[in-house]
């Protein structure tokens, strides 16, 4: 509580009361589309030379809001992929507990042998772990502990790409001031991301797309907000492989 306290009054110069814990915590479960898909977290695009992509994270940056996973992130990424370079692309999704950080290390020793047939990791993770206050020095050490550890599952010649958390500024859904506070810390844990990342060669963090960015995202019980706008950052990470 301290620590959300701190982060409300050092980016806004109202009482911190106002940036509730409630409020920053996202209330998805209230006011998000809290819908996710129940088909298998996986597909295929066809085309010569299939390669493996995984993706690991948090389910909330991947699929939420769309009833098939054919609609997620990941399947436009790999759509996107398939139609630049040309090669099939088989995708998975494999999620943490928790949405958090902490576990990756742990969910990744868990997948080894799932890692060993990969040519590419998209690690999309970060938005609760900004909205709970994380500290940068634990978001830190704990991605540099997931990075080592997929770096060693990986082949060789194998790389990570680590998305960048949105910027949470615009998440309608929050109070002004809890918008800017959770903006600020994002941003902090984006500089310890591209610090940490920029100690591998194999590692790559891709930002948040540009035009995803113009306007205040308000989350409304529509399917189409979220498909567009897994199509939108899907392709902005595959033009980055």
């Amino acid at each position: 509580m301290s620590r959300l306290r701190t982060a409300v009054r050092s980016a806004v110069t109202l009482p911190a009361r106002v940036g509730r814990v409630s409020e920053f915590l996202f209330r998805r479960s209230d006011a998000a589309f809290d819908v996710y898909p129940d088909d298998p977290a996986e597909g295929t695009v066809a085309g010569p030379d299939v390669g493996r992509v995984l993706f690991l994270g948090e389910r909330g940056e991947l699929s939420l809001g769309v009833r098939t996973h054919e609609l997620s992130l990941p399947a436009f990424f790999a759509r996107r992929r398939a139609a630049r370079h040309g090669r099939g692309t088989s995708w998975s999704i494999v999620s943490t507990p928790s949405s958090s950080v902490r576990e990756l290390p742990a969910v990744v020793q868990g997948h080894r042998e799932l890692l060993r047939a990969c040519e590419l990791v998209v690690v999309m993770v970060g938005i609760s772990d900004a909205l709970r206050v994380m500290s940068p020095l634990a978001w830190e050490g704990h991605l540099r502990d997931t990075l080592a550890a997929l770096l060693d599952a990986l082949p060789p010649g194998a790389r990570v790409l680590v998305g960048a958390i949105p910027p949470l500024d615009n998440a309608g859904s929050l109070s002004r001031p809890a918008r800017i506070a959770a903006g600020v810390h994002g941003r902090e844990l984006n500089r310890r991301t591209s610090a940490v990342a920029a100690d591998h060669a194999r590692v790559d963090v891709v930002g948040f797309p540009e035009e995803l960015t113009r306007s205040v995202w308000r989350p409304e019980a529509e399917e189409h907000r979220y498909r567009d706008t897994y199509a939108v950052w899907g392709a902005h990470l595959a033009d980055h492989v």
